[in-house]
């Protein structure tokens, strides 16, 4: 990936696989590969933030660019929403959107802490019941949903 454009249509790429995951009862690698979508999205939203077409390529030659891109190296949906600058316009929002809210219902705690993990790629099933993942995937494609508005925002 070298421009932005192309870490969006990765996510977008991700979403679209996980629905055909979901579409085959294949539930625990869709709610692995929707939380995919989300990082790669925001992750997008961070190159934006710095200006940096794409701050995660290893041959970007910015001075200091590289201790910044050690401390994005994670997947936690939570530090990256920080990280873009959308943590609080999304606790806004959500106030604001039912789409949003209950997106964000189905991928945090009460407590804030994110139920989607990339450790979700080593085990078999999901964390969440097949209809909450079938839920989240029509939520994430909603024309108001939070990839959309990750990317507008």
């Amino acid at each position: 990936m070298k421009t932005v454009d192309e870490i969006e249509l990765l996510a977008q790429e991700r979403l679209d696989e996980a629905n055909i995951l979901c579409d085959n009862e294949k539930y625990a690698g869709a709610f692995y590969l929707a939380g995919y979508s989300i990082e790669l999205m925001l992750k997008a939203k961070i190159c934006k933030h710095f200006d940096i077409d794409n701050l995660f390529d290893e041959e970007c030659s910015i001075y200091g660019v590289s201790q910044v891109r050690r401390a994005l190296k994670t997947h936690d949906i939570a530090v990256l929403l920080i990280f873009s600058g959308l943590q609080s316009k999304l606790e806004d929002a959500k106030g604001d959107s039912r789409i949003l809210m209950q997106t964000y219902s189905r991928l945090f705690e009460a407590s804030g802490h994110c139920i989607w993990s990339e450790q979700l790629r080593y085990t078999l099933t999901g964390t969440p019941a097949p209809e909450d993942i079938l839920t989240l995937m029509i939520l994430l494609g909603h024309e108001e949903g939070l990839l959309k508005w990750i990317k507008k925002s």
